[in-house]
């Protein structure tokens, strides 16, 4: 049998996979061979939800397809809320995450606005099929949709 006729159970590892560290990964040179290096990939994935109107109390659920922490959040804004700011929280199996708060200021808002925490510390840890639940506290006017993006290290 030729070696590249080699299938299924018979496949072995790239060459040099005993001496790789954790976390790299193997890069073709496109010359025939390769090189095993840090993955600056990275392994940061968004879900994201939208929030048909900000400025009325609610929450929107979402779904970790794997594993992994949160480590941002960031709202956007499609228009301007006025009178007072919202605050939007995320829970993790009916848990505040601790520290992640993000304040969407009324003052200034405008379509594009973005508003972000990444400095959470703690309790976000996500599994893979948990259901995550982001809420506005509604305390904002004008009636304004708001796209919200969380940010998950795996």
């Amino acid at each position: 049998m030729e070696h590249k006729d080699i299938t299924g159970s018979d496949n072995h590892e790239p060459k040099g996979v005993e001496s790789a560290s954790s976390g790299e990964v193997y890069v073709a040179d496109g010359a025939g061979s390769g090189s095993w290096e840090p993955n600056t990939l990275g392994s940061k994935y968004c879900l994201s939800i939208q929030f048909a109107d900000i400025s009325t109390a609610d929450s929107e659920w979402v779904v970790a397809p794997f594993a992994g922490n949160i480590t941002a959040i960031y709202v956007v804004l499609d228009g301007a809320i006025t009178v007072a700011n919202s605050t939007v929280t995320v829970n993790i199996a009916g848990v505040p995450v601790v520290g992640l708060s993000v304040t969407v200021a009324f003052s200034g808002s405008a379509a594009g606005s973005v508003f972000s925490d990444t400095t959470i510390t703690s309790g976000n840890a996500v599994t893979a099929g948990q259901a995550i639940q982001v809420l506005t506290d509604g305390a904002s006017s004008t009636a304004m949709s708001a796209r919200v993006i969380l940010v998950i290290d795996v």
